[in-house]
């Protein structure tokens, strides 16, 4: 634990900044969301629809669940990285390190489904 230079106050800081602009995530996915099944709604046309829905569930739905658990797993893990610190725990560090480090568990719970 010798070779770490850190200062918690510092970090905790930071992480709540970066825990304040996750906040933003949500609600401005939902905006894109209803942007998106405006525009579908405006195209009446069923494949101009799938078309749109494919690029949110494929791509826009996808990549914001991802950010959102990234963040999430990069602000845990560091939490607990400072905690070991603190408490000078190595097998606590690198299970905080080793949640920093998790794939993503993505469920799009708002998925668009184009009716026939």
């Amino acid at each position: 634990m010798d070779s770490y230079n850190i200062n918690p106050a510092t970090v905790r800081a930071a992480l709540s900044n970066v825990t304040t602009d996750r906040e933003d995530i949500a609600p401005k996915r939902e905006a894109m969301f209803e942007k998106m099944e405006d525009l579908m709604e405006a195209a009446k046309m069923r494949a101009v629809s799938t078309a749109l829905s494919s690029v949110w569930n494929d791509l826009i739905a996808l990549q914001a669940e991802a950010a959102e658990t990234r963040i999430e797993n990069a602000v845990n893990g560091m939490e607990g990285s400072v905690q070991a610190f603190e408490q000078g725990d190595m097998s606590m560090m690198e299970s905080a390190q080793a949640t920093m480090r998790q794939s993503p568990e993505l469920e799009i719970d708002d998925a668009i489904v184009v009716e026939a």
